[in-house]
């Protein structure tokens, strides 16, 4: 009874070659990668299937097998290899990440292990080699990646036009500034340190803020003046452009004789003005900004956003800036409805 080659399944007619516990056409018997013969050849068998040694090779670094390897859609693969392409590689090492890993904002994974490494100052993510091919620790303290680098803030020109462009958009939502001043100057961190009317920068650092001058005489104000904004530099384009429409902000209820308000009262609404304007950005990197801005529990900042977010759920903008001039804080549900 004639028996069936393993290799082309038809029926074998005189001498059959057995290996591998199966029957084979001499002609048939070959390797499964170079397709020559293997009669009078050295071989190895893989999945019931024969190959030189030298052909028997990991589809992840095309090197030889030699000797442990792990089965994978029915071909060898060096532990390695398999870990590497199966299993996802920590953004910062590049070995195979663990159980236990983070994952930042961008959906960069990294080993839960990696707290030698700072934090770009801008983008939030892990300064290193492999992930944001390095970065710039400015003598100030500031340090930025390199992915934020290519679109950093480094010349007074383009700082004017970005501001000129947050203008607009300011005015966009309402608060028109007209005609009047607003100055920019790029600063390093101690300068802004330096000009800061406060020294609670704990979650928030300082990255820029407005400057006015007021005359006192016997006791009174005679005069106010608004002088310039700083703003950091060396921040990528839209980090620029969310602290520009901050510090606008200030700028607008300075102009507009919001001068008693609370700290929290005006930085609340400061960063609420941030956090519309970046609604209307449909990139990640806008996405980065307002989460940080929805998840800070800074007192000031933190706190002030949320009473400022549920305000405006209350009344309309335009409204609302007219009940914090009149009232210097925010409305409570009660007020707001009996409020027109």
């Amino acid at each position: 009874m004639a028996t069936e080659c393993k290799s082309c399944h038809k029926a074998i007619h005189g001498n059959a070659l057995k290996a591998l516990g199966a029957d084979w056409h001499p002609h048939c018997f070959t390797c499964r990668t170079c397709k020559r013969p293997l009669i009078n050849e050295t071989f190895v068998a893989f999945n019931g299937r024969p190959f030189h040694p030298r052909c028997l090779r990991c589809p992840g670094c095309r090197k030889t097998i030699k000797k442990r390897y792990i089965e994978h859609d029915g071909m060898p693969w060096h532990l390695d290899c398999h870990r590497k392409l199966h299993r996802p590689l920590c953004s910062v090492c590049r070995k195979p990440l663990t159980r236990n890993y983070l994952v930042d904002f961008w959906g960069n994974a990294f080993c839960n292990t990696h707290t030698n490494y700072s934090n770009c100052s801008s983008c939030g993510r892990i300064v290193c080699k492999h992930l944001t091919d390095g970065g710039m620790l400015h003598p100030d303290g500031l340090l930025i990646c390199n992915l934020c680098t290519l679109r950093a803030v480094d010349t007074q020109e383009r700082a004017e036009s970005l501001l000129n462009e947050m203008r607009l958009a300011l005015a966009s939502v309402g608060l028109k500034l007209n005609q009047t001043q607003t100055p920019v100057i790029l600063c390093d961190r101690d300068e802004l340190r330096k000009a800061s009317r406060h020294n609670f920068h704990n979650e928030r650092p300082i990255l820029g803020l407005a400057q006015w001058t007021t005359t006192f005489s016997g006791g009174r104000i005679i005069g106010r003046q608004f002088d310039r904004i700083l703003i950091q530099s060396k921040l990528p384009e839209e980090h620029f452009r969310t602290i520009a429409i901050h510090e606008l902000t200030h700028a607008w209820l300075f102009y507009n004789q919001y001068h008693d308000l609370p700290l929290q009262v005006e930085e609340g609404m400061c960063v609420l003005m941030e956090y519309i304007w970046l609604k209307n950005q449909d990139t990640k990197d806008a996405s980065y900004r307002r989460t940080l801005i929805e998840q800070s529990r800074d007192p000031i900042y933190g706190e002030g956003f949320q009473k400022a977010r549920a305000a405006l759920k209350l009344m309309p903008l335009r409204v609302l800036l007219r009940y914090l001039q009149e009232k210097n804080s925010f409305p409570s549900r009660f007020s707001a409805f009996f409020y027109h």
